[in-house]
């Protein structure tokens, strides 16, 4: 996975973040955590592989007090042919939802990166790349403040990180992980992606 830090200077004002709600400094990584995520057992024999940029820290605690969401997310992708599914968002449970899409990637250019409280993403990719960025949400600066009933907010940051997303990959943004996609890698292309909406608490 190829990495690109790109500097954008931001010329807005620092106004209040939204980052109050969502979570406090994580204690580091134990060799633990890190020991049952390097195994992989957690995947159920899917063969996409997690991005280099999933907080392991984070993932590890949500998967061990709620492994049934993430259960069902993983055995989702194992059990269906992702390319032929309707377009659309399904309910999967309580606390899971998946919507299944199909766009056409866009040029980079208004970089705000969205963020949420209440619930987790975790993309994947099944047809088509595209580029990802992402950065820590203690970085942003607030240019639309947090909407609870859309469950989303958008800061700038003064450097993102980018990333190619590929059906070989997911990605799992957690909310303070601000995030943006859709944009194209190379020239526009036709994507298919499936979202899993999973709740934080």
């Amino acid at each position: 996975m190829k990495f690109i830090r790109l500097k954008l200077f931001v010329a807005f004002a620092l106004i209040v973040s939204f980052a109050a709600n969502a979570g406090g400094k994580e204690k580091p990584l134990t060799k633990a955590e890190k020991a049952w995520f390097d195994k992989k057992e957690w995947l159920q024999g899917i063969a996409a592989q997690p991005n280099p940029s999933i907080d392991i820290a984070t993932f590890a605690r949500h998967y061990k007090a709620h492994p049934e969401r993430w259960q069902l997310a993983f055995k989702f992708i194992k059990e269906h042919d992702l390319t032929t599914l309707p377009l659309g968002k399904q309910v999967l449970s309580d606390d899971v939802t998946v919507n299944v899409q199909e766009y056409t990637t866009r040029e980079p250019g208004n970089e705000w990166l969205e963020g949420h409280r209440k619930y987790i993403d975790l993309q994947y990719m099944v047809t088509g790349k595209e580029l990802h960025g992402s950065a820590n949400l203690s970085e942003g600066t607030v240019v639309n403040p947090y909407n609870e009933g859309k469950d989303v907010g958008h800061c700038t940051v003064p450097v993102i990180t980018y990333y190619v997303a590929t059906p070989q990959r997911f990605s799992i943004y957690f909310p303070n992980d601000i995030h943006i996609t859709n944009l194209q890698y190379g020239e526009k292309a036709l994507v298919r992606k499936v979202v899993f909406k999973i709740k934080v608490d």
